[in-house]
């Protein structure tokens, strides 16, 4: 490793700086934080990013409008993703500082590609001999300027196209432009090989790109389409580990100051010498690299989690975690790498010694976490690698499997299988990722407090729940085994906390099985607390609670009771779940099967296999069928068993249910058989009464049934008969003929609708006559802007096509005030087209000013707005710009 560098990390940074702040008046500003002020992005990739807003014009540019950064970059998620590089290349890197200079409109090329060279030749002092230049294929510009101005020989600038020599946007929408780039030749010992060359397609290690010049011209949106920016602007981009390495004359990222002392950490850390065994350098490299990522990540304020830019940061660490034991190192050790960060970069970034312990504690915590599943998810992986040896591919499902359970991200599976010559159904895993999330959506699961591996370890450490809430709505004498708080096991809570409450035995009901969990109270000596939610974690359950009054403690003895009015209509919301799947295929065939269900206190809503509509006919008699079975007053019987006596039963095993020991068959006379563990009436005649309130598809082959149950549902019909009755009145018809009544008026508008069009039509053609005098010649045809008020929107649309036909080649632009909104229309003869005007441009000019928006084709369009009262200036403004 470089223990003399040239010149080090820290004095690159700041002749840069200098560079461009006191030899050409750019304004110095700090680097912005990791975390983008923007939703297209999750992390910010690129020193440009914060500028977007100023080159599309939102912001106003700094004084003068030109500036110079060093921006904190990390590009671990989304399409500029270099993580499965990291550790396996000497340059590739989650994290990395940016060096960029940006000009708002100000200079463009023929100022910064003599600047550049000046930079790199003068100030770095590097060789001009070892240097390359690539240009955009058609950029004969920066052709010149490199070949002319700067004095590079023609054969060492290459033009290239998009892939290489077009930049960005930075998401899928924003600035973008030709680029040129500065790359050095390391020298012919890293060639791939004879076709080797800067100018072919070949990924070795001997050209190092080390400067991007933008030249930024041009705007992206999110249908792909360009369009040119007002001004034209420059973003360039220096990787500062790369330039260290080039300047130092070092072969690898990794030996610049910047980063050695990192990895010398870790190698006294694991006992491992860099640069002893190809195989553990890459894990050095990689636990070096992302030490120094989560570092800066968490210190700009992330967190570990399961979504978006969390979830990276929590793949990127558990990856780091997963080669620290790769190479013996017993975790928790990351966070004793977060010293080492901060004291090579605090100088320059003091922000990481501001938050040096809340990074220790937040790293610390994940690694405390990991740590419990991460040796059962490699040996897991173990065997399936084992028993997948024919296909040598991991299934999406056992993929999903370690990181639904384990905790494994995708990336670490994949990283995983690939050092053992698998491949990951990756595809199939995406597909179970979905799925989960549809089942979450249809059990409307409460969003959990707790990562999952919390309550893994309560559950090996004090067992499972009794659940007692068949029998029983009110426990007395349960024991608090266990609290927590904020995501983490407690010893108490107190008056307004929300927490998560686990029991020795409870009589609530944990949501599963599509039917939602029980709320309530839990009382004991001194505190009280409402349950607002109860799920569980396999056979723990868990009560959400709001503490309400005084503290709860582990071990304290309290009594739990369920709210028994909701329980209740739970319970006949389920039976009638049950109910009306007999139904349907009492009415519909056996071939109907349920897809899904979620009961709630006010509504069952079923979800069943079926390829139409059900028609009036067959919802009448599913319904009516149920409420017969209701009338009747069946008993319903609850018998436990084994499975294979269940399903010699006759009972249904529900739609995606596992069932495993002992289950529950509730048996509706000859009605109904399913498996359950739910809750249930004790007769049908509890529900009193079942309405169909929808039918609907949710996707192909599949329907979907509301249906409300007892006072629910004598509360909907009576509602229904009030605004029957309103209706009548209005009507003055009686209720049985409101029908055929609002036929009737439906006939008798549509027809004097039809007059007014016509009407409006005749009304646009004689005030379109004394439109052609308005017109003025201009070079090339005829310039017509004009304001007709009273003109509908589609009667306005034909006006302005007809009088552009008779005009000829011509520019019409039409706008009308009718009934308080403002139409606006415009046509252009090609021959104008051609020339560039846009009629969608023309007429969203005039939109805007009225606080409206529209568009169109070129050749024609249509928009809208909400006041008139810079109608008049729009236009007239418009049609001098146009002469």
């Amino acid at each position: 490793m470089d223990k003399t560098a040239v010149l080090s990390g820290k004095e690159i940074r700041n002749k840069f700086i200098q560079f461009f702040k006191n030899k050409h008046n750019h304004v110095h500003l700090k680097s912005s934080s990791l975390i983008p002020d923007n939703p297209t992005v999750l992390l910010t990739p690129a020193g440009m990013l914060r500028f977007v807003p100023v080159f599309l014009g939102y912001e106003t540019p700094p004084n003068p409008p030109r500036a110079v950064t060093v921006q904190k970059c990390a590009r671990a998620g989304g399409k500029d993703s270099d993580i499965e590089n990291v550790g396996r290349t000497p340059r590739h890197h989650t994290f990395f500082e940016m060096l960029g200079n940006f000009s708002f409109g100000d200079y463009f090329k023929k100022e910064v590609i003599p600047w550049s060279w000046d930079f790199v030749i003068n100030e770095l002092k590097l060789n001009k001999d070892r240097l390359w230049i690539t240009i955009y294929k058609t950029d004969d510009e920066s052709f010149e300027i490199w070949n002319k101005d700067v004095g590079v020989r023609a054969e060492r600038i290459i033009r290239k196209g998009s892939k290489d020599n077009f930049w960005g946007p930075p998401g899928p929408t924003g600035p973008c432009g030709p680029c040129s780039e500065i790359h050095f030749d390391l020298g012919e010992e890293f060639s791939c090989g004879e076709n080797c060359g800067i100018d072919k397609d070949c990924d070795c290690d001997r050209y190092v790109e080390i400067w991007n010049l933008v030249f930024m011209e041009l705007n992206r949106d999110e249908n792909g389409n360009f369009s040119a920016l007002e001004k034209k602007n420059v973003d360039t981009g220096m990787g500062l580990e790369r330039i260290a390495m080039v300047v130092n004359g070092l072969t690898s990222t990794f030996e610049t100051d910047l980063l050695s002392p990192i990895l010398e950490k870790i190698s006294e850390l694991s006992g491992k010498k860099y640069k002893d065994n190809s195989k553990d350098d890459i894990s050095l490299r990689i636990i070096s690299d992302h030490a120094r990522c989560v570092t800066f990540l968490i210190s700009d304020g992330l967190i570990p989690g399961n979504e978006g830019r969390n979830y990276v940061l929590r793949m990127i660490m558990r990856r780091a975690l997963r080669h620290g034991k790769l190479l013996g190192i017993e975790l928790p050790f990351l966070y004793r790498l977060v010293d080492t960060v901060v004291s090579n970069y605090s100088e320059t970034y003091p922000e990481l010694k501001d938050n040096k312990e809340k990074i220790i504690s937040v790293i610390k915590r994940e690694e405390e976490r990991f740590k419990q599943t991460l040796d059962r998810g490699e040996k897991l992986i173990e065997d399936i690698i084992s028993r997948s040896q024919d296909t040598k591919i991991i299934s999406g499902e056992d993929a999903f499997k370690l990181y639904d359970t384990f905790g494994f991200p995708l990336e670490l599976t994949v990283e995983m299988a690939h050092e053992q010559g698998f491949s990951v159904d990756t595809d199939g895993f995406n597909r179970e990722m979905q799925e989960q999330k549809q089942r979450a959506r249809q059990a409307h699961i409460t969003v959990k407090l707790t990562d999952e591996l919390v309550y893994n370890d309560i559950l090996q450490r004090i067992g499972s729940t009794e659940f007692l809430g068949y029998e029983q709505t009110k426990v007395l004498g349960c024991v608090i085994k266990d609290i927590i708080k904020g995501g983490q096991p407690v010893n108490s809570s107190e008056e307004g906390d929300i927490a998560e409450i686990i029991l020795d035995k409870t009589p609530f009901y944990g949501e599963s099985g599509g039917q939602t969990g029980d709320t309530g109270f839990i009382e004991g000596q001194g505190f009280k607390a409402r349950v607002v939610n109860t799920t569980r974690f396999g056979e723990l359950f868990i009560h959400r609670v709001e503490i309400t009054e005084g503290e709860a403690q582990r071990e304290d003895v309290i009594n739990a009771r369920v709210d028994e009015q909701r329980r209740k209509s739970i319970m006949i919301h389920h039976t009638a779940a049950h109910l009306l799947h007999s139904a349907l295929r009492e009415v519909l065939g056996e071939g109907v099967a349920q897809a899904g269900s979620q009961v709630d206190p006010g509504r069952t809503r079923f979800d069943f296999t079926f390829d139409r509509a059900l028609t009036e006919d067959e919802l009448a008699g599913v319904e009516n069928l149920i409420n017969q079975w209701i009338e009747k007053n069946y008993q319903n019987e609850i018998i436990e068993t084994s499975l294979e006596e269940a399903k010699a039963m006759g009972a249904i095993a529900l739609f995606d249910e596992k069932y495993a020991g002992k289950v529950r068959v509730i048996s509706i006379d000859k009605i109904s058989k399913e498996l359950c563990g739910g809750t249930h009436a004790e007769s049908t005649s509890e529900i009193r009464l079942c309405k169909i309130i929808s039918e609907s598809a949710i996707a192909a082959g599949t329907r979907r049934i509301e249906l409300i149950c007892g006072q629910n549902a004598f509360e909907y019909l009576n509602d229904y008969v009030k605004q029957m009755e309103k209706i009548s009145r209005k009507l003055k018809t009686p209720p049985c003929e409101v029908s055929a009544r609002l036929e009737k008026l439906r006939e008798e508008i549509s027809a004097q609708q039809k007059k007014i069009s016509m009407l409006e039509a005749e009304i646009a053609k004689s005030k379109s006559a004394s439109l052609f005098a308005q017109a003025v010649d201009i070079e090339g045809g005829k310039l017509l802007v004009a304001r007709v008020d009273g003109i509908p929107g589609k009667a306005l649309r034909e006006m302005t096509e007809k009088t552009a036909d008779r005009l000829g080649n011509s520019i019409v632009l039409i706008a009308s005030e009718a009934e308080g909104k403002v139409s606006i229309a415009g046509k252009v003869s090609e021959n104008f087209v051609q020339k560039g005007i846009n009629a969608g441009q023309l007429v969203s000019e005039i939109a805007e000013k009225c606080k409206g928006k529209g568009g169109g084709r070129p050749n024609f369009a249509q928009a809208g707005g909400r006041d008139s009262a810079e109608l008049d200036a729009a236009l007239s403004g418009l049609k001098e710009k146009l002469k």
